[in-house]
This record gives C-alpha cells, structure tokens and sequence, in this order.
C-alpha cells in the first residue's frame, strides 16, 4: 500500500518489545518510535495513506514502545536513565507535557511495553530485567505519578493487552528458557493490580507478544523461540 518515512533512525536491531508502533483508537492517528535517534513520529492517517505530522524528541533514550489515548501520548525510553515522557497529540502534532517525564522501578529495568489502562487513567509498563511491571497515575494535566511496582508473576514479563476494562493479560518470556514460557492475568483497580491467575504456561519458548479478540474472550501470545 505504500512506504513512509519516518525521518528517524532505527538501531539495527530488535528492541524487544510490544507497541512500536500503534494506531489511536479512532484511527486517526499512527505513531511509531525512531529508537535510533531517539524520537518518535506522529502520521495523520487518510484513507489508505499516511501523512507525517510531526517528529519530536523522545524525552530520553532509546524510545521502544508508545501508546495513545485520546489527546495523550506515553512513551518509554529503554536507554540511558531508563523512563517515561508524556505529550499531547491534535492535528498539528506532537507537544511535550511539561513535568511529565518519570523513572522506571531502575534505570536497568529493561522495559518491554508501555500503554494506558483502557480508561486512560493509568499507565502500565512490563519490566523484563527486574520482573516487574510498573503503573503510573495521571493527574487531570496529564502529568503521570509514580511508579507503583508489583512483583510478576513470572519471570520477564513482556507483551500485554486487556481483555477487559478491569483485566490485564501479560506475557512471561522467562528469560528465553526452552518451554518455559507463560502468561498471567491480573485485576485492574486505578493504578493498582492484583493477581488473578499466575503464569499459566504456554508450553512454548519466549512468549513475547500479546492481542485480544474485541470481545474479550481469547487471548493470543506468540512464542517467539
């Protein structure tokens, strides 16, 4: 259909993550990272063409993952400090949301994906290298505060999606062991999250990626080893 610069840079590489790139809800909109040169890229979606709104500094190092939620965009960076950056999204572009910048749980948390709560009143965040996942709270600004850490139920907790308003589904790549891999469910409450079923396994190798049918009833992982 169609090639379109992003006008940043790449690594080269994987980055090990979920939401790259990601479309807004109304479908107006697509974002993608430029982890190279430490940016992201904003695309006004018409028809079946995109046109380049805006690219902007990421806030930090080594963008891998962005999400959008009506007006409001979160990015994580996975460089340097490791940390989130927020920024409002209309159709002239990107601005960045002053005092909106946080840390991760460590600056070596090795983030694999950052998205909202189906609300848009949270934000969520896998950590891979310290088997956490993060959560922020946003004030009516869109400012986030935090992080508030809960321990994974499994180890390298990658991909997720929810499956409802109030359930979140994440992957567990277990560090890449043979058949090791899993997925867990937690309850979503604001910014707090409670275990439903732990690391169920998947019988596969380096459960990465996670989507969920609109209703809400399955949940798909991909094994990527």
């Amino acid at each position: 259909a169609g090639v379109y610069p992003t006008g940043g840079a790449g690594t080269g590489s994987g980055l090990g993550s979920q939401g790259a790139v990601t479309l807004s809800d109304d479908g107006r909109f697509l974002l993608a990272v430029n982890a190279g040169s430490n940016e992201i890229t904003a695309f006004a979606v018409e028809g079946d063409r995109l046109r380049m709104l805006d690219k902007v500094a990421s806030g930090g190092v080594m963008p891998i993952s962005v999400d959008v939620h009506k007006h409001l965009v979160y990015v994580v960076n996975a460089g340097g400090s490791a940390n989130i950056a927020g920024f409002r999204l209309d159709k002239s572009g990107l601005a960045p949301i002053a005092g909106s910048s946080r840390p991760l749980s460590s600056s070596a948390a090795g983030p694999a994906q950052i998205s909202f709560t189906p609300d848009g009143d949270a934000l969520v965040v896998t950590e891979k290298a310290t088997n956490v996942i993060s959560t922020y709270t946003l004030d009516a600004e869109g400012r986030a505060q935090g992080p508030t850490t809960i321990p994974s139920s499994g180890q390298t907790p990658f991909g997720f999606a929810f499956a409802h308003r109030s359930v979140l589904i994440v992957s567990e790549a277990f560090g890449g062991a043979v058949d090791a891999s899993a997925a867990s469910s937690y309850t979503v409450n604001d910014a707090s999250l409670s275990p439903i079923s732990s690391s169920v396994p998947t019988t596969e190798t380096a459960a990465c990626w996670f989507v969920v049918t609109p209703d809400g009833k399955y949940a798909y992982t991909t094994n990527t080893g």
